[in-house]
């Protein structure tokens, strides 16, 4: 039985009191409008309340009581009877070796920033630093990252990733990290834009990640590195930031080879001409 014809082949309207049957079937019809209700349009809500009311008419004039009607709802919007459901999401793992993170290292940190060492003082332990302009509103000079030679392990650079918290000043947009020049070992640049651009373009935070002009193989003694600089025209404002490449592992001296995501194969990056050997 449809919820439209609800009732027109039972002549409730000139029914008295309700068989258990009837009334088995009029709860039930009752309970999938109930959860149905929600889930459809204006329309189609206002039938349906219109039905209810018609329904609990019934149930009024039968000697229904309040008390098993309101457990009869309750019912209903518990999902074990008429129309419910539950869905979830998780976020899965991405693999051994899949995407994991190398960070860059300020290792030639310049006046202007701050890292773990101190005041322009370089850290080849913490990839953290903080940007602050000095005494008048200015943009901060060139500061090159550098990843740590990893000895132990073959990488294929397949992204490029930025984090960045922002100490705002008053009605001010706030500072701005910018990135230029990714490159491996003194070779080309990876990134689409050969000057500076918005380090934002590469935030973790993005539901995508950024693409490159390669993935290259990145293997001691080879480093990658990337060039940063800040901008903002207040003074005293400052961003506390980080870069990471993203990478897969394609043989691990401890680990042993991994398989590889289909983006990092090596048949997945096939190319006619350029200048670099894969």
């Amino acid at each position: 039985m449809s919820y439209d014809d609800f009732g027109d082949d039972l002549g409730l309207d000139e029914m008295g009191a309700l068989t258990e049957r009837h009334l088995a079937k009029i709860l039930r019809i009752r309970s999938k409008l109930t959860a149905a209700l929600p889930l459809v349009g204006p329309l189609r809500q206002k039938a349906i309340k219109k039905k209810l009311a018609r329904i609990d008419n019934i149930l009024a004039k039968s000697g229904y009581t309040a008390q098993k009607q309101a457990a009869s709802a309750a019912l209903a919007a518990s999902g074990i009877e008429g129309i419910g459901g539950m869905q979830f999401q998780a976020m899965a793992p991405p693999g051994i070796g899949r995407l994991v993170r190398l960070p860059f290292y300020p290792v030639n940190a310049t006046a202007g920033y701050t890292t773990t060492a101190g005041a322009a003082a370089a850290s080849a332990i913490n990839p953290v630093f903080i940007a602050v302009p000095a005494g008048v509103a200015s943009g901060l000079g060139q500061m090159t990252l550098t990843t740590p030679q990893i000895s132990w392990a073959t990488l294929r650079i397949v992204g490029f990733e930025t984090a960045i918290k922002v100490n705002l000043g008053i009605a001010n947009p706030g500072p701005v990290l910018l990135v230029q020049d990714l490159q491996i070992g003194g070779g080309a640049n990876l990134f689409t834009h050969e000057d500076f651009a918005d380090a934002a373009i590469y935030s973790a935070n993005q539901p995508e990640f950024c693409g490159l002009r390669d993935y290259p193989i990145l293997k001691s003694p080879n480093t990658a590195q990337v060039t940063v600089q800040m901008l903002d025209d207040v003074a005293g404002e400052s961003l506390t930031a980080s870069c990471s490449l993203l990478c897969e592992v394609l043989v691990d001296d401890n680990y042993g080879a991994h398989i590889p995501g289909p983006y990092a194969r090596s048949g997945a990056m096939v190319r006619q001409g350029g200048n670099f050997v894969r």
